[in-house]
């Protein structure tokens, strides 16, 4: 049996282990903002818990390039259609989830750019993406229902946000003024 303290030491080395991964990857963070800075339009989709962590980015993202470029949430119904050179980032953990599968199918046939958050390479959404970040799952049997996809989902796209914005010499008070 498990208590508290030992369950947040196996999280803790997870992400422990999961900085690395981000770490090791770089090269893939710098060729999605080169996606974003080159797209006139990001959408963001993930479903169920998986989702929360793709609206986060979405919001904070935002936050980021408002007005001078648009952020939309594909859950939205009051949005603008996917184009031709949008960039759609697509979140699963199984990569095969239908709604997901749907957006990057929507999103191949208007001609944008994909990229797959997973943690399965052999996916259909990592096979049809132009970029995949693999997040590889938690070891072990302390995890219930997908939560560790879902803390690393959330652990990246606050790290990539982070680091797009200090790359980008992005001011807090730029962010402070979208923020609601």
């Amino acid at each position: 049996m498990h208590d508290i303290s030992s369950i947040a030491g196996e999280y803790s080395a997870y992400l422990k282990r999961l900085s690395g991964t981000l770490g090791e990857g770089e090269r893939q963070s710098r060729t999605l903002a080169g996606l974003i800075e080159s797209s006139p339009a990001i959408h963001l989709y993930g479903f169920g818990r998986s989702g929360t962590a793709g609206l986060a980015m979405a919001i904070r993202l935002r936050h980021f390039l408002a007005p001078e470029q648009q952020v939309f949430w594909l859950g939205d119904q009051v949005r603008d259609p996917i184009r031709k050179n949008d960039v759609v980032i697509l979140f699963s953990k199984s990569g095969n989830r239908r709604e997901v599968i749907c957006s990057l199918e929507s999103a191949r046939d208007a001609g944008a750019r994909c990229v797959a958050i997973t943690s399965d390479s052999a996916s259909p959404l990592a096979r049809g993406s132009s970029l995949t970040i693999i997040l590889p799952p938690m070891d072990g049997g302390v995890i219930y229902g997908g939560g560790d996809f879902e803390l690393a989902a959330w652990y990246f796209q606050e790290i990539f946000v982070t680091w797009y914005g200090r790359l980008h010499g992005i001011p807090p008070e730029r962010v402070g003024e979208r923020h609601i």
